[in-house]
């Protein structure tokens, strides 16, 4: 099983971005908030165009908006 979940990511934008900008810089890269974590900053993300992960945080931090992209981890409760 992979260590994270395909196709999804968590977005942190920089502090003061606009929701228009961020809405702009996610649809142009082809990417649907799933939901918003952290209100205006954080978001949980869907890569729709079929680009890998790393691919999508790769395009994703060449913005100066942003602060970071990160795979959406998996975690297991160890028992």
């Amino acid at each position: 099983m992979p260590r994270f979940i395909p196709h999804e990511l968590l977005v942190k934008f920089k502090s003061g971005i606009s929701r228009e900008r961020i809405e702009f810089i996610l649809k142009h890269n082809g990417i649907d908030i799933l939901s918003e974590i952290q209100l205006g900053r954080l978001y949980h993300v869907r890569i729709s165009d079929g680009r890998s992960v790393e691919s999508a945080i790769t395009r994703l931090t060449s913005y100066q908006e942003i602060e970071y992209a990160e795979p959406n981890h998996r975690y297991e409760i160890q028992k």
